[in-house]
């Protein structure tokens, strides 16, 4: 008797795969010495691109499904074991599911002050004012990712008006190439931003001009099998309103 199986690495399933998902398949060969061929056909049996067939060792294999491939779509994997000129065939049927994968970033406060206090230089018998830096913490926070595997990615990004610039650091288990981040467990990951302002400011300035919205924005989350992630709550996107007492200038009579 043959048996039949998948490998599950995530909450896609290697019947109910995600697009982009990786699966592994398997069977338990009547003889281990037989010709073992594996393919994914249509329900007319006739070859399909759904998804490329890699890793094969003879009774297992894997499969990364394409990302093009549309959810509730059916496809058929398909192994024929042959033992001289005599063969025998198994199917598994596979339709493809919605990734349910997700990531939630959060601001850790919706608020924040800067570091320090403001810094002042007399320049021409006039003061310039100079703010420094706010440093701003946000959490990246994965949901439905197995424990068959580890880790997980997104790019990110900060936007912060002219004049500004930012600075990230992550928590131990992340880590960033200018665009990706790469998480190397399945926990959260913290991002610590520097962003410091590069403007000066003078009596002519206006009370609130260095008040500003720090905004990050999180994309293209992938597990590491391949599951994109699903946005389904529209939470990729977050930020911190960072001011100081809008003092106005030094009024006389």
């Amino acid at each position: 008797m043959t048996a039949f199986g998948t490998s599950v690495y995530a909450q896609s399933t290697g019947e109910n795969p995600a697009p982009g998902a990786t699966h592994s398949y398997f069977i338990t060969p009547g003889d281990a010495g037989n010709n073992i061929a594996w393919s994914i056909v249509k329900s007319d049996l006739s070859p399909s691109d759904a998804g490329t067939i890699t890793t094969i060792e003879s009774d297992s294999i894997s499969i990364a499904w394409a990302d093009t491939v549309t959810v509730g779509d059916w496809y058929y994997v398909q192994v024929v074991e042959t033992d001289g000129t005599c063969s025998n065939t198994k199917i598994l049927p596979v339709q493809i599911a919605e990734s349910d994968f997700t990531l939630t970033l959060a601001a850790t406060n919706a608020t924040a002050c800067y570091d320090n206090a403001v810094s002042v230089s007399i320049v021409s018998n006039a003061p310039v004012y100079e703010h420094g830096t706010a440093t701003l913490e946000f959490t990246v926070t994965p949901d439905n990712l197995s424990s068959s595997y580890d880790g997980y990615e997104f790019d990110m990004s900060m936007t912060v008006p002219a004049g500004f610039s930012s600075t990230p650091t992550f928590s131990t288990n992340a880590s960033w190439n200018g665009t990706t981040v790469t998480v190397t467990d399945n926990n959260a990951v913290t991002i610590s931003y520097e962003v410091e302002n590069g403007n000066t400011y003078d009596n002519n300035s206006d009370a609130d001009a260095q008040d500003f919205t720090a905004t990050v924005e999180i994309t293209n989350g992938k597990s590491a099998n391949g599951v994109s992630e699903n946005n389904t709550d529209d939470d990729n996107t977050d930020s911190t309103e960072v001011s100081r007492p809008n003092t106005s200038g030094i009024g006389t009579n």
